[in-house]
């Protein structure tokens, strides 16, 4: 397992095209594994501020995640958030990960979202048109 800031360092960002614009970009992953937590599916949306995320880079980063023996589903969420959060510093970022497979008996679903912005972001014109999960 690497540490916090080699993990972090595989998420390779690039300049924003359009800094002076608010756009939403989306990605979905799915994290494999064997662990407690995955297999699960994981929804990156945010809205960029001066870096973008070069998607060619998660399948490096994904691969080291698969790696972590975490306790729960929501530690794995909030420790995605964060890594992603610190790299990209974005103005508003919405994570979620979601399992469909049974965990036990009683549980057949388990998800896990969060969300961030930037103190004085604002586009609720922007997030309204966005399709809820």
């Amino acid at each position: 397992m690497l540490e916090i800031f080699q993990r972090r360092n595989l998420l390779l960002t690039e300049g924003n095209p359009g800094s002076g614009l608010d756009y939403v970009v989306t990605l979905q992953g799915t994290l494999k594994g064997s662990s407690v937590v995955f297999p699960a599916r994981l929804t990156l949306r945010y809205v960029p501020d001066r870096l973008i995320l070069r998607p060619d880079c998660l399948g490096a980063y994904f691969a080291e995640i698969e790696t972590i023996a975490f306790d729960n589903f929501e530690t794995a969420a909030v420790m995605l958030m964060e890594d992603f959060n610190n790299e990209l510093v974005p103005r508003w970022i919405n994570l979620r990960i979601d399992k469909q497979t049974a965990d036990n008996k009683s549980v057949a679903h388990h998800e896990a979202a969060l969300e961030d912005r930037q103190p004085k972001w604002n586009n609720p014109r922007l997030l309204e048109r966005l399709e809820r999960y």
